[in-house]
């Protein structure tokens, strides 16, 4: 049973209260798409109820694929709204792709998880190379010329931008959640920690 999410107002947003509130949202109109990294390490906590509702790609040079596959998602069932789960870096590589999906009516709900870096290569070999440039992500919308933007520190901030987000249903919507960048999922931290017994 999926709980209850209270926003606690001016708290400051975490990998593990963001995944807690999606798994609030989802229904049998929506579909997880996950990037590869700790958006898909994140999602394996979430309650999926069917296998239609879940698309992953497999493999890590997939990176980037969350964005596109959306595309496909809604070409093929234009029925179901994509909850889009997709790290800064691998956004940056396939981004404009919103704009496909812009052209072709579609709308889901994309959520960057904007830690400046690539999270899951940090836990391998940390330094400055995991490090990208931070983009104002909420702000793609204008660059497009459609879709809504929205701009998320705390967790009332994601409150609001989900709601409006799930009110609009005729573009994308983009959410940029700010993560510090040490943050990472429950499910990453229990995989650090078993390779960690095993080294």
């Amino acid at each position: 049973m999926v709980k209850e999410f209270v926003p606690a107002t001016d708290k400051k947003m975490t990998v593990k209260r963001l995944f807690e509130r999606i798994n609030t949202l989802l229904d049998e109109q929506t579909v997880v798409v996950a990037d590869v990294g700790d958006c898909l390490f994140g999602a394996a906590d979430l309650t999926i109820y069917r296998h239609t509702e879940f698309v992953s790609p497999a493999y890590y040079t997939s990176m980037g694929f969350a964005v596109p596959a959306s595309v496909g998602v809604q070409t093929a069932n234009p029925s179901l709204r994509p909850i889009v789960l997709v790290g800064d870096g691998a956004f940056q590589m396939t981004c404009l792709e919103l704009s496909t999906g812009a052209k072709l009516g579609y709308n889901p709900i994309v959520i960057v998880l904007n830690n400046h870096g690539y999270t899951t290569e940090r836990f391998l070999q940390d330094g400055p190379f995991n490090d990208i440039p931070n983009w104002n992500y909420h702000r793609i919308p204008e660059l497009i010329g459609k879709g809504w933007g929205f701009e998320v520190r705390t967790e009332g901030e994601l409150e609001k931008a989900l709601q409006a987000a799930l009110a609009n249903h005729d573009c994308y919507s983009l959410i940029n959640v700010h993560l510090d960048p040490r943050d990472t999922s429950p499910a990453l931290q229990r995989l650090a920690e078993r390779l960690s017994k095993q080294l």
